[in-house]
C-alpha cells in the first residue's frame, strides 16, 4: 500500500510538471505569433523593408522594456498611429506617451490609444506637444 501511494505522488509530480512545462511552452508560442502578427501588420501599413523591420522590433522590444510593458504592447500600439500615416518619430512618441498614460491608469494599451488619438487628433496636436496634452487631461481629472 505504501508503494502504490508512494509512486501516485511520484506520477502526480512528474505529470504535474509535464502539464506545466506544456502550458509554458504554449504561451510562449501564443505571445510569439501575437509579436509576429503585430510586426508584419505594421509592415503592410508602413511598407518597410526587412531590414528597417529588424531595427524597428529591436527599437521596440527597448522601449517595451523601459516602459514596464510588452513588446506586443508596444506593436500594437505603435501600429494603431502608423494606421493614421504618422511618420516614424511620431509613432514613437505616441506609442511611448500611451504606454506610460496605460501604466499609470491600469487601462489597456487599446483603450488608452482610443482616448488619446481622439484627444490629439481632435486639437490636432503634433508629436513634440502630445506629452502636455496629456498631463493637462491629468491635471483636469485630478
Amino acid at each position: 500500500m505504501a508503494k502504490t501511494f508512494a509512486n501516485s505522488a511520484r506520477w502526480s509530480l512528474a505529470s504535474g510538471a509535464v502539464n506545466s512545462l506544456t502550458r509554458s511552452v504554449e504561451q510562449a508560442w501564443g505571445y510569439v505569433k501575437s509579436l509576429d502578427t503585430s510586426l508584419n501588420n505594421i509592415q503592410i501599413v508602413t511598407g518597410k523593408s526587412a531590414d528597417e523591420m529588424k531595427r524597428f522590433a529591436e527599437q521596440a522590444n527597448s522601449a517595451a522594456k523601459g516602459l514596464g510593458a510588452t513588446t506586443t504592447d508596444y506593436t500594437n500600439a505603435a501600429l494603431i498611429y502608423a494606421q493614421q500615416g504618422l511618420s516614424d518619430k511620431e509613432v514613437e512618441a505616441r506609442t511611448d506617451i500611451t504606454l506610460k498614460t496605460a501604466n499609470v491608469t491600469q487601462q489597456s494599451a487599446a483603450d488608452v490609444s482610443e482616448q488619446l488619438t481622439a484627444v490629439w487628433n481632435g486639437y490636432k496636436v503634433n508629436a513634440d506637444e502630445a506629452e502636455l496634452y496629456v498631463d493637462r487631461l491629468a491635471a483636469v481629472a485630478a
